[in-house]
């Protein structure tokens, strides 16, 4: 497909098509560029090739968790280093340090930011967002965010995250599916948060806030090594909160977050478990695989495959509380809550995803999904309503 036919394709113009053609302003400016490898613009070409093509001074750049090429595990350090072909440094944002330093930024006038997000709190790219504006409003350097799409569209669910509860999963009292493109998100942090920044949104055109990714005409843009397509991606809005539990989702085999299992689980009994419950939108069936990678790998775990069939119905988080509810039910022996992966440090790491503690402990005494899906209905709504005035986008 050549530039002309993605063009005559795509309902949607990214941030960074404007800004290429709309920016000049900024050619004669230091610029720091927070990137990785989603940064590309409608036709597949990669913002920093554009940026130096178009007389943009590019110095320094920054990179999330994955590393700025998108190729480190999830929660692997990534080190510093020297981008081979413009041999400009590269400071890794989830290293030594998950924060900028003043000598990171020192003699940078604007910082741009261009990653593709999933639309959910506990996607690390949005905190390194977040620091990277709380540490330019300290210093005076000026952020501009090239908006993308929301790929799970202006939809809001799941619960508002409890301060207690904060950390490089989740902070900054969002719902979990917090319904807000970067762009909007940006705005959001530096008002409600305070940040102080001189802040600029590279507008999209033609995204609305019933789009989902599938909907933009937009190739799709893998944001990290475990999330290969959109369907994945909807399901990761649930099924991520498997990692509080001694469960594979299959991270390690080439269906993450569509693969749920463990050694210890009858998948029989499980699936039969899951069809006493509707689950609007999306079907599953029993599978066995092998993780190469994460928990269980190299060993064979029994569980379910799911598949979105509508995406509109698909209800995952509501659909994960009940797989975790189930699982706890038919398996009370072996199910444990996780308190140590990724940096848990002793917490437990369901609730630093879910946002409160009030879900483990309803789970404990054996309430099901639904059950759990009403406790965050309302802050679910309030959230939605305190967003609607950071929206640029109709819906």
């Amino acid at each position: 497909m050549n530039d002309g036919e993605v063009e005559r394709n795509m309902k949607v113009k990214i941030g960074i098509d404007n800004f290429i053609q709309q920016s000049n302003q900024w050619k004669d400016k230091h610029i720091a560029l927070l990137t990785n490898a989603t940064g590309i613009d409608t036709a597949l070409n990669m913002d920093l090739d554009l940026l130096m093509a178009n007389g943009f001074n590019v110095v320094k750049l920054f990179g999330p968790e994955h590393g700025i090429w998108g190729t480190a595990a999830d929660g692997a350090n990534v080190l510093d280093e020297i981008e081979p072909h413009y041999k400009i440094p590269i400071f890794s944002l989830y290293g030594k340090t998950r924060r900028p330093t003043f000598e990171m930024l020192e003699g940078i006038d604007v910082v741009i930011y261009d990653i593709q997000d999933v639309g959910l709190r506990f996607y690390t790219y949005i905190y390194s967002l977040a620091y990277m504006m709380e540490k330019c409003g300290e210093m005076g350097v000026k952020v501009v965010v090239l908006d993308r799409p929301n790929p799970l569209s202006g939809r809001v669910e799941g619960p508002v995250i409890k301060k207690r509860l904060e950390s490089f999963v989740g902070g900054y009292e969002l719902a979990l599916r917090y319904g807000l493109t970067v762009g909007e998100l940006a705005l959001y942090f530096n008002e409600r948060f305070n940040m102080n920044v001189e802040l600029e949104i590279v507008k999209m055109d033609g995204w609305k806030r019933w789009m989902y990714y599938d909907d933009t005409g937009l190739l799709w843009n893998t944001p990290s090594p475990n999330i290969p397509s959109f369907e994945h991606a909807l399901l990761y809005a649930g099924m991520c909160l498997l990692e509080g539990i001694n469960v594979s989702v299959g991270r390690g085999t080439v269906h993450p977050f569509k693969y749920v299992g463990a050694p210890w689980i009858d998948s029989k009994k499980l699936k039969a478990e899951m069809d006493a419950v509707s689950h609007p939108g999306v079907k599953f069936r029993e599978r066995a695989f092998i993780p190469l990678a994460s928990k269980y790998a190299n060993e064979i775990c029994h569980g379910l495959e799911f598949f979105v069939i509508d995406k509109s119905k698909a209800k995952p988080i509501e659909l994960a509380l009940e797989l975790v509810s189930r699982l706890k039910k038919i398996h009370s022996k072996e199910f444990e809550w996780d308190t140590s992966y990724h940096g848990a440090n002793d917490r437990y790491h369901f609730d630093l995803l879910i946002g409160d503690d009030k879900y483990r402990k309803a789970i404990d005494e054996g309430r099901n999904g639904q059950e759990l899906s009403r406790m965050w209905k309302e802050e679910s709504k309030e959230f939605q309503e305190l967003s609607k005035k950071y929206w640029l986008y109709p819906e």
